[in-house]
């Protein structure tokens, strides 16, 4: 029979059994003959019965945290910059600032949402997009699905280094960033890491909304549009990137992605985009100092279309390589916050329509005021085959929260 017992009758209970056991010593003024012809207790529960109040009294326990107010799992992040760009030869010369908000739920231990708006100045106006909205389910510890809009995988600048307080330098590189690759996906993906020894591999593999193929004459036939969030020719990209750590500071990355990206009623037109990165990081004491590396290569290859103008080998490839050091085991405190940084990137599509190649090599120096707020000032030589050069001064502010 299961009887249903309050709380309070447990307490004097469990006393009278500790003392039955030993577990209590008996008063001096009990004698033998007065507990023998003490009446039995009464309101026993068995040890079943006990043990189910304790696990509604846990769970209720648990319930009442879970809804106080202001204990739900949500954290607000971001960064933001602001910056001066002076280029020559009649190029871009403007103040500029951004804002992008980044919100984390934790839906629970296995079930994460991560969102991120973007504010930036255009033109008289101000331009929000909506940079990240997806949800992901851990498998177990070496599956995770996601879903929505993601930064893309095989990128690794992208997903890694753009952030404004993140990147070194006050600009992003060519090729890799509003160049060859597209910056997010809508899709979804199944991601994860394997060690292997005392190594990892990291993966990543995906579908999503293939990019449009621009055919205007007039808006430089024969790129990709990777704003294709309504996919009006329904085509599909499939991709991944699989990274090597041998040690948890250096990583070596090859991403790829693929697809029809045929306008509707064309024929098919396939696009295969490879990436290689390298990113590793070096705590020398032989230079006294923290060494960052980081490089990335691109290629992107496009089947025969007619584009609106003569045929030509629509492939274009560019990247770029960063080398950033930091003084931090001189013994002078105020020196570590100085970062020297170089960076060499290029894009090459002379071959095409849009018939340029650009290098350039910049130089910056950094100044850290925290862990996550950096000023960053940098010279830029620009050098356009095809088109004109524009070498620019930048500095830039940012900070991340």
């Amino acid at each position: 029979m299961n009887m249903k017992v309050p709380l309070a009758a447990i307490v004097p209970v469990c006393l009278t059994l500790c003392g039955a056991q030993g577990g209590l010593p008996a008063r001096a003024a009990d004698s033998p003959e007065t507990a023998m012809s003490a009446p039995p207790p009464t309101g026993f529960v068995t040890r079943a019965e006990f043990d189910e109040l304790r696990a509604e009294v846990d769970a209720t326990k648990a319930t009442a945290r879970a809804t106080l107010p202001g204990t739900s799992e949500f954290n607000l992040a971001g960064y933001g910059s602001a910056g001066l760009v002076y280029q020559e030869n009649e190029g871009d010369r403007l103040f500029y600032a951004t804002f992008n908000p980044l919100f984390l739920w934790k839906l629970s231990d296995r079930l994460l949402f991560e969102g991120e708006l973007e504010f930036e100045l255009e033109g008289d106006e101000t331009d929000t997009a909506l940079e990240q909205a997806h949800l992901a389910y851990l498998l177990d510890d070496y599956v995770t699905a996601d879903a929505g809009k993601f930064l893309n995988p095989m990128d690794a600048f992208v997903e890694r280094f753009h952030m404004a307080w993140v990147n070194h330098l006050p600009d992003k590189p060519l090729a890799v960033y509003d160049g060859l690759l597209p910056e997010s996906i809508v899709g979804a993906q199944l991601r994860g890491g394997v060690p292997v020894g005392p190594a990892q591999v990291t993966y990543a593999v995906f579908a999503g909304n293939a990019p449009a193929l621009v055919t205007d004459t007039n808006a430089d036939p024969g790129t990709l549009s990777f704003d294709n969030f309504s996919n009006p020719d329904g085509h599909f990209v499939y991709g991944g990137h699989i990274g090597f750590l041998p040690v948890p500071a250096l990583e070596v990355g090859y991403g790829l992605m693929a697809g029809n990206v045929a306008p509707s009623g064309g024929d098919d037109v396939s696009a295969l985009m490879q990436s290689v990165d390298f990113n590793g990081v070096l705590d020398s004491t032989v230079l006294s100092g923290m060494v960052r590396l980081n490089a990335q290569w691109v290629w992107s290859r496009l089947g025969t279309f007619n584009y609106g103008v003569d045929a030509f080998d629509n492939n274009r490839d560019g990247g770029y390589a960063q080398i950033a050091y930091r003084p931090t085991k001189w013994g002078i405190p105020a020196l570590g916050k100085f970062e020297p940084v170089y960076r060499y990137d290029v894009l090459e599509q002379k071959d095409t329509p849009t018939g340029t190649n650009e290098r350039r090599n910049t130089v910056g120096l950094n100044y850290w005021l925290t862990a996550m707020t950096v000023v960053k000032a940098a010279y830029q030589l620009d050098s356009t085959d095809g088109g004109v050069d524009h070498n620019a001064v930048l500095v830039q502010f940012a900070t991340g929260f």
